[in-house]
């Protein structure tokens, strides 16, 4: 399957119909109207990456567009007390990075970059690598603080915008998906969003044939204690190189 930027185009503006008209989002259910960040930058990727979390925080009202992330940062790589996105971009910088080259970058160089410090030349590197992916939440209303992840309300909200996220995966064209969390993952399999060869209990293994269809990975969420580090970052992200080289 390849990626159609004008029918993605026309499928976005679709979709942010469809969740307009199902949620209260000019009051209380705002949301970040996601998918592919830069376009014109994920349609030249070597391998076309979707990350699926469950949900984002800090838009109680309105709506924010994916692609303004460049200009805007509306996922807060800046902000020290957001931790997901820049966790998520250090394990996809490197990952991008071993896909380009062949080999992941040496442990001692990766180490030297202090990606998760906070520095205008780490947050740019960090940019760079969020322009080249796609991201969505299953669920669509935001949260208005930074309280613990309900996962039934998540797979709640996941059920109620199944066709609003198949439409999403089929015109964002992935060729990995990379989904963050139990909660997310249990909701798109149990919707049969993520093909027939997709089981649960396979943590952290590459599922599905790749033959025309996305690969799936399911990993922990990016909260997690494990994401803390930098040799645990590297970890992850060569974890899914090996089995995607």
């Amino acid at each position: 399957m390849e990626f159609d930027k004008a029918a993605y185009k026309t499928a976005k503006e679709r979709i942010i119909g469809l969740i307009k008209d199902s949620h209260d989002w000019e009051n209380t259910e705002g949301f970040i109207a996601d998918g592919v960040i830069c376009p014109d930058v994920y349609e030249k990727q070597p391998l076309r990456i979707l990350c699926i979390l469950a949900e984002s925080y800090g838009y109680e009202e309105g709506m924010e567009d994916i692609e303004n992330q460049m200009e805007q940062d509306i996922m807060g790589l800046r902000n020290p007390t957001v931790q997901t996105p820049r966790r998520l971009a250090s394990v996809l910088y490197l990952l991008q990075h071993a896909i380009e080259k062949k080999s992941m970058l040496q442990l001692e160089e990766w180490l030297a970059l202090k990606l998760l410090t906070q520095g205008e030349n780490n947050t740019s590197i960090l940019q760079g690598a969020l322009s080249k992916i796609a991201w969505i939440n299953v669920k669509k209303a935001s949260r208005g603080n930074g309280t613990e992840l309900n996962n039934a309300e998540a797979q709640a909200h996941a059920r109620k915008n199944r066709d609003i996220l198949r439409e999403q995966i089929e015109s964002i064209a992935p060729e990995l998906m990379i989904i963050c969390g139990e909660a997310a993952f249990r909701a798109l399999h149990e919707m049969s969003l993520l093909g027939p060869e997709v089981m649960l209990a396979r943590k952290w293994q590459i599922q599905g044939a790749g033959d025309g269809s996305p690969r799936v990975i399911e990993v922990t969420h990016p909260s997690y204690y494990k994401w803390a580090g930098y040799e645990d970052l590297y970890r992850i992200a060569e974890t899914i190189y090996t089995q995607i080289a």
